[in-house]
């Protein structure tokens, strides 16, 4: 006869824990898990499924301009100037200046703006921070060849559809890319919410979008 199938080893815990507790079945055996780590999941991922993302602009469509104030300065950045004076502007959407993932995002930009220059491109950042916000996010983390703008009333985001509401954590702008031509036509666009934005922890990312200029 085969080996007996092992039994899950019995939770003992007081009466005062039991009422904080929940014991969860899993593959490897019984688990103890705090009711306020349960709750704490089930907040979050509640609140991930109620986020409400705007509908995007996608290829094809006419790009909003605009006119924000930009780091270094304040002086207001307008997409007309830009693509008058460059072949592509790519404008990068992300959710909160400082953030980790942002950080290594912008990071990943300020890395390749070479490359980008020399397609005759400029590339500028947008987000719902505060000017004041940018700049010391720029300041400390060596943002230095590109420019950061503030949406802080987030009008513009609204505007491309890369406007992001989360219950009981507010209003941010989307993680979204575009590319824009210098006739104001999208020709690229990138979300992370959809996966058709590769990874921005690398250069994959910034890869997709030189690989996608003409």
């Amino acid at each position: 006869m085969g080996a007996a199938c092992a039994l899950p080893r019995k939770v003992t815990t007081s009466k005062a824990s039991k009422r904080a507790q929940v014991v969860v079945h899993a593959s490897a055996g019984l688990h103890v898990v705090d009711r306020r780590t349960l709750l704490v999941g089930s907040v979050m991922a509640s609140m991930m499924i109620q986020a409400s993302p705007a509908k995007a602009l996608d290829v094809g469509a006419k790009a909003p301009d605009f006119a924000l104030p930009g780091t270094g300065g304040g002086a207001t950045v307008e997409l007309s100037n830009i693509l008058q004076e460059n072949d592509f502007a790519v404008v990068y959407f992300f959710n909160q200046a400082g953030s980790p993932g942002c950080t290594i995002e912008s990071q990943r930009f300020e890395a390749a703006i070479p490359a980008f220059k020399a397609k005759n491109t400029r590339v500028v950042g947008i987000s719902m921070d505060t000017l004041e916000k940018q700049d010391e996010f720029c300041t400390g983390k060596g943002l230095k060849s590109f420019t950061i703008l503030s949406d802080n009333d987030g009008s513009v985001s609204a505007a491309y559809g890369a406007d992001l509401k989360i219950p009981l954590l507010g209003r941010f702008s989307d993680r979204q890319t575009f590319l824009i031509k210098k006739d104001g036509t999208i020709v690229g666009h990138w979300l992370e919410r959809d996966q058709s934005m590769a990874s921005v922890k690398t250069t994959a990312h910034v890869d997709q979008i030189l690989a996608a200029i003409a």
